[in-house]
């Protein structure tokens, strides 16, 4: 089992930091190549289409995952209904294109839109296919497929940016890594998932996947309407700079979110029997956890400064500060998270869907009425969302895991404080380094900040630095089935 979790979290790590490192180098070719309305015009498209691709999937990702009994027939009824749903969302496009390009005055979206949603038909499959997987704890397969997909997508949108595309190398890199990502999911399952249709069998689903749905909707309209209002409201180049943004910071979210949803799910969702084990187990990875992934994200924050325009290039200084409030929202919402996955794991997913329905009320509320400070209220709102997704995982249903919301609390804000006075020492020094060498800047600035949180976790939190070494040191020991 020992043996079995390292290599989960080793392929997840390498996923994490790949990915990372792909969209980096990527970001630093396409941001030389494209305009920052380049990049406005391919987030109304793609946010559409990110949309579209929940619609198709989520339902039966998640419902798959947490079944106790599975038969094939829920998987083809449930690939059945994601392809006629994403045909639907492909003919839908074609007049939502027309309507966008008129809007817009961008003649672009009428292919755009319609193009980038045949990627629904491949996500959705993919999702099913993750389904399964989950269940059957393959995570490093999982990673690989991840990995490996983007790997494929995104070497192409970099030819395509070189050889003059424009803003289609944007949307070639959304099919093309869902496309390469389903085919690797499915030829590295153990069953061949093919459309068949079966009413009963999605009536086992609809429970839980209806649920799963809407949360998973309510999470993404919010980046939808999010898009749409900042395009309204400051235009293109802006939301071009809250793309770029985004780019810095959203695959390392989703990496590290995805990896640890999923793990913990995997633990806590056997437990469900036993309440008082899954409230146990729940505490420790929180506590855990939030130690490990808080200071990622705060020090992302910090160093965004620097990062960013060594990555974009010139041109791009309006994104840095929304650069840095997406990460300090993602150390507040990252960690508190899992909270919302233990209660998952207890089949209550409409707690996820509450977090996520307060998240998009507060971005708004705090985008549309902080308006007048600039393009910072964009930064500001996606703070503010993160703050209710965490609000929510403090305060619901204490009783349901045993849990009183006190100790929820304090299980999260010891990793929060001291990643807030790591984030700081780091935000002190960077003014004290040369300027001319941004990469020698970085690399200090990243050395001092593991040094520096390092020393906090010993003085304040060694109980649960020796629990994180000791989980490390689970590499170093002979494995044990």
């Amino acid at each position: 089992m020992r043996h079995r979790l390292m290599k989960w979290l080793s392929w997840s790590g390498m996923d994490a930091i790949g990915r990372l490192a792909m969209l980096t180098a990527s970001t630093a070719v396409l941001s030389r190549c494209l305009s920052p309305h380049d990049f406005g015009v391919s987030a109304l498209a793609l946010t559409v289409v990110t949309v579209a691709s929940v619609l198709v999937g989520a339902p039966f990702e998640e419902a798959l995952a947490q079944r106790k009994v599975l038969r094939l027939a829920h998987l083809r009824a449930a690939l059945s209904a994601s392809w006629l749903a994403s045909l639907a969302c492909v003919l839908l496009a074609i007049p939502l294109g027309f309507v966008l390009a008129r809007a817009y005055h961008e003649p672009q979206f009428v292919w755009l839109l319609p193009v980038g949603m045949i990627s629904a038909f491949f996500s959705g499959h993919a999702d099913i296919v993750t389904g399964l997987i989950r269940r059957q704890r393959r995570f490093a397969d999982l990673a690989k497929a991840t990995l490996f997909g983007n790997a494929i997508g995104i070497a192409a949108s970099v030819a395509l940016a070189l050889a003059g595309a424009g803003v289609w190398a944007l949307i070639a890199q959304r099919l093309l890594v869902a496309a390469a990502r389903a085919v690797l999911l499915q030829a590295g399952a153990n069953v061949l998932i093919l459309p068949s249709r079966s009413l009963g069998a999605l009536r086992d689903l609809a429970r839980y996947g209806g649920v799963s749905l809407a949360d998973r909707l309510i999470d993404n309209l919010t980046y939808l309407v999010f898009n749409y209002a900042v395009g309204g409201l400051y235009g293109l180049n802006v939301l071009g700079y809250v793309n770029m943004a985004m780019r810095l910071v959203e695959p390392l979210r989703s990496a590290i979110g995805a990896t640890g949803h999923n793990l913990a799910f995997s633990f806590l969702t056997r437990l469900q029997e036993d309440p008082e084990r899954l409230s146990a187990r729940a505490r420790t990875i929180v506590s855990h956890a939030a130690l490990a992934i808080a200071p990622v994200f705060v020090g992302l924050a910090a160093v965004t400064p620097i990062l960013l325009p060594l990555i974009a290039g010139p041109g791009w200084d309006e994104a840095v500060v929304i650069g840095a409030c997406l990460a300090l929202g993602t150390a507040i919402c990252l960690p508190a998270r899992l909270v919302i996955t233990a209660l998952c794991a207890r089949g209550r997913p409409e707690y996820s869907l509450v977090a996520n329905i307060a998240a998009f009320g507060l971005t708004m509320a705090v985008l549309v009425f902080a308006a007048g400070f600039g393009p910072v209220s964009v930064g500001l709102s996606r703070i503010a969302g993160d703050m209710a997704q965490a609000a929510v995982a403090i305060v619901a249903a204490p009783r349901l895991l045993g849990w009183s919301r006190r100790e929820r609390f304090f299980a999260l804000a010891p990793a929060w404080a001291l990643a807030a006075l790591m984030g700081l020492v780091v935000t002190r020094l960077a003014p004290v380094l040369p300027h001319f060498n941004r990469p020698a800047s970085l690399a200090v600035l990243i050395g001092a900040g593991v040094a520096v949180y390092a020393v906090f976790l010993a003085l304040f939190a060694r109980q649960k630095l020796a629990g994180l070494t000791g989980i490390l040191a689970l590499r170093a020991r002979p494995a044990q089935s």
